[in-house]
C-alpha cells in the first residue's frame, strides 16, 4: 500500500511538473503580442483552446493564407495565433472578451468579430470567409 502510495505521488508531482509554465516564456509571449499589434495598423487575431476542431484548424489555415496572399510583406497587417486558455494571452483575451474559438480584425482603436463568419464558411466555403475578412482588413487600412 506504500508503494502505491508512493508510486501515485510521484506520478502527481511528475505532471504537475509538466504543467508548470516558465513565467519568462509568458512575459515572453505578452512582449511579442505586444509588438506585432503596436507596429501593425490592423492585427487579425484567430482565438483557440487546446483542444481544436477540424472547422477550427480549417479557420486558422484559410486566415492564415488570404492574409498571406493579399498581404505579402505588408507590415501592417499581421496575423496573430493565440491559444486563450493561456494565462499568458488572459490579458488580452479579456480585452476582447473572448472565451472560445474567436476571429477577429482589430485596429488600435476598434475591431470586428468575424467567428460566425468563419464557422459557418471556413470548411464549406472557405473563399467566402477569405473575402469577408480581406474587405474587412481593407476597410480598417483605408481608415
Amino acid at each position: 500500500m506504500k508503494k502505491l502510495f508512493y508510486l501515485l505521488s510521484i506520478s502527481f508531482l511528475a505532471v504537475s511538473m509538466l504543467n508548470c509554465s516558465n513565467p519568462a516564456e509568458k512575459k515572453n509571449a505578452e512582449t511579442q503580442t505586444a509588438e506585432i499589434t503596436q507596429t501593425a495598423k490592423v492585427t487579425v487575431y484567430y482565438f483557440h483552446g487546446k483542444q481544436r476542431c477540424k472547422t477550427c484548424l480549417a479557420i486558422q489555415k484559410v486566415t492564415e493564407q488570404a492574409i498571406q496572399d493579399q498581404y505579402p510583406g505588408n507590415d501592417d497587417v499581421k496575423f496573430v495565433e493565440l491559444d486563450y486558455s493561456d494565462s499568458a494571452n488572459a490579458a488580452i483575451a479579456e480585452k476582447y472578451e473572448v472565451a472560445s474559438s474567436s476571429l477577429l480584425v482589430t485596429s488600435p482603436s476598434d475591431f470586428t468579430n468575424l467567428t460566425d463568419d468563419a464557422f459557418a464558411n471556413a470548411l464549406r466555403d472557405p473563399e467566402k470567409l477569405k473575402e469577408k475578412l480581406v474587405a474587412e482588413i481593407n476597410n480598417y487600412l483605408e481608415k
